[in-house]
Parts: structure tokens; sequence; C-alpha cells
């Protein structure tokens, strides 16, 4: 690893700080525990600091920033030191980050755009139906054991998870519901265009944004 490599790793844990999570293999599928499918180089750009580099991902079953350190552990960035992240930067994909976690950014214009929240969560209270099958959506899936932050919580019991897509409106640094309200905010001179078409407003992101560009003069 060169030494400019080396340093950036290394300025990234100081400024993040660190949790140092469990080493066992985690059962559920990265492109589902992560938000991007691998970790790869980005960047972390904070308030008040200067930007540090890294091999990074997100966590979607508890939505901190993780990081690989020089020894090929992987890392979490402290509580503390997330509440000044701004901004992350993973390969080509910006993570917006707000008081409740992370959102993917899908530009729109330069400063406003569709956010998109992917959480993982587990479900305690999941009744069971005969057979063993789940009561809850088809979106649950089960697995037998999920690690996060060095804590173990053992699924075979029937406590199946849910992951969960939900989307935004950003604007500038804020991340707001997406509703008819901050539509017209985003787009003041579209309020007829917006009410006639925003039970029609697409469900994924990408299309979500792509609808949007409509509006933009």
């Amino acid at each position: 690893m060169n030494q400019i490599k080396r340093l950036s790793i290394i300025c990234l844990a100081i400024f993040l700080g660190t949790t140092v999570l469990a080493q066992e293999p985690k059962k559920i599928p990265d492109e589902l525990f992560y938000l991007m499918p691998e970790f790869k180089d980005g960047t972390v750009y904070f308030r008040g600091q200067n930007p540090a580099k890294g091999k990074l991902n997100i966590c979607a079953a508890d939505n901190t920033l993780r990081f690989i350190d020089d020894d090929g552990k992987e890392l979490a960035a402290s509580s503390e030191s997330a509440e000044n992240i701004i901004l992350v930067q993973i390969d080509t994909v910006q993570f917006m980050h707000d008081q409740d976690g992370f959102y993917r950014k899908y530009p729109v214009t330069s400063n406003m755009g569709i956010a998109l929240k992917r959480e993982l969560r587990i479900l305690k209270g999941a009744k069971k139906g005969a057979y063993g099958m789940v009561d809850q959506t088809s979106s649950i899936r089960q697995y037998s054991t999920l690690y996060s932050e060095g804590m173990a919580y053992n699924l075979d019991t029937g406590d199946p998870y849910e992951i969960s897509e939900t989307l935004y409106l950003y604007i500038n640094h804020a991340v707001l519901p997406l509703t008819k309200k901050n539509l017209k905010k985003a787009f003041p001179a579209k309020k007829e265009e917006v009410d006639a078409n925003f039970k029609f407003l697409p469900h994924t992101p990408d299309e979500a944004a792509a609808f949007l560009r409509k509006w933009v003069d």
C-alpha cells in the first residue's frame, strides 16, 4: 500500500473513531447487509473538518459507516463522529447523512432530488402461523444469524428480519417526506402539475427522479 493511501486510511480512523466488529461471518448476504454490494474506495465529508478517504460501505442493519483499516479489519464509525458527517461518496454513489442515518442520493438538479432510506430490521414480535410460516409480508426473509456491532442475534428462534426502502425528497442538505407540500416547495412554478401527477409518482428511486426531471425548467 503506498504511503498516501496508508495515510488516508489512518486519517479516516482518527476522524471517525472506531468500533471493532465481530470477526465471525455474517449470514445475511452482503448486498442486503450493506447499502453497497462491496467495500469501495470513497470519501467522507465532515462538518468543519477535512475529508478522509478509505475503503467504505454503510450497514443497513444499524446505519453505521463501515471502513476497512490498514490490517483488513472492518470497523464502524462511532456515533459521536457520525454526527459530523455531511456526505459520503462510495465509488460514484453519494449518501447524505441526516440525524437518523444515511440516504442514497438520486439527483434531479444540483441541489434537489430523491433520497432513498434502506433499513434492515429484526422483527421480534412476528407471529408464527401453521407449519412455522411467519405471518408477515413477503419481503421478510429468515436466516440463521445476524452479526452487528459484535452482537449475535439468533434468528432460528423465529425472529425474521425485514428489508424496507422508503423514498424521500432532499433539498440542499435537508431530507423531507415525499409529500405534495414538499414537492410544491421544490417546484414552486409547477404546483398544478404536482397536484395532477402526485399519485402517479413511480415507486423506484431512479424512476421517481426521472419523473421529477420533467418539472425542471
